[in-house]
Parts: structure tokens; sequence; C-alpha cells
């Protein structure tokens, strides 16, 4: 439970520096002159769709500070990635819900692969070559949730009404 209560710190931190970041940038934000293309696939986007790409940023936060952390994954970090996961894909009304579900289990279990050879290190045998597959293994499974991100991000977006008809508002 405390790996909880640090990833939410950890989420205030992020969610702050983001901020800042956006304060700082929107400064200099012209419309006229700007190349941002997603503001328009994101106007008219309703509430259970903002709620779903924020379940979808939440769960990839949570996944990435668990790989980053050498967390063990244990049942209640489960059940708090398939509830995201879940609450992502019923928003919108997705019926790859049974597919993402078990493509969040697969996320879950490269992040115990990574805790198993992270553990295998400081405890067991310290190797060049298993240090090696432990930064490959982690590259992989960022690589990984990022495409899920982006996936869901996709199917929230097609989920649109004002994207999948057209229509201009």
């Amino acid at each position: 439970m405390d790996n909880i209560f640090y990833f939410a710190i950890a989420s205030l931190i992020v969610v702050i520096s983001i901020y800042l970041i956006l304060k700082i940038l929107i400064k200099r934000f012209n419309p006229e002159k700007s190349q941002v293309k997603i503001y328009g696939v994101l106007q008219g986007i309703s509430t259970p769709e903002i709620i779903s790409i924020s379940a979808s940023i939440v769960s990839y936060v949570f996944m990435i500070y668990l790989m980053f952390s050498f967390v063990d994954v244990s049942i209640d970090i489960i059940a708090i990635a398939l509830f995201l996961s879940i609450l992502a894909d019923i928003l919108i009304k997705n019926k790859k819900i049974i597919l993402n579900i078990l493509l969040t289990l697969i996320s879950l279990g490269g992040i115990k692969i990574i805790y198993l050879i992270h553990d295998y290190i400081t405890n067991e045998y310290m190797s060049v070559w298993m240090l090696l597959l432990l930064v490959f293994v982690m590259i992989f499974v960022f690589l990984y949730l990022s495409y899920t991100l982006l996936k869901n991000l996709n199917s929230v977006i097609l989920a649109n009404k004002y994207v999948r008809k057209g229509d201009k508002k």
C-alpha cells in the first residue's frame, strides 16, 4: 500500500511539472502560426471521453512508475491497473474490452519480469549480461506501454462522433 502513496506523490509532481510547462508554453501559443493539429481532434470531446483519456494516461503513468521503481506486482496493483483499463473502455463503449484487459495483464507480466530480473541482480548474481537484459526488457516494456497508450487514445478519438462522422463543430 506504500507504493500507491508514493505513486500519488510522484503523480502530483508530474502534474505540477506539466502544468508549469504548459503555463510557460501557452504564453507563446499563437493559433494562426501554430502547427498544432491535436486541438482540432480534441475539440467537441464529451466528458466520458475526457475521463477515458484521463484513465488511460493515469494507467500509463502508473505502469511507468511501477517499472522504474522495481515494485513487485501484487493483487492491489493488478486491481488498480485493471480498473483503469476497464473504466477507459466502458466510458467509450469499446468493443475490444477483453483484448485491452489481456494487454493490461501482459503489461503487468512485463513489469513482473523486470522486478524478477532486478531482484536477481541485486540479491543473487550481478552480471553485465543480466543488467543489459534488464535494460532491454525495460525499453521493450516502455515502448509497449507507450504503444498501448497511443492505441487507447486513438480509440477514444475514433469514438468521438465529430471525428467519426467528419462533422465540423
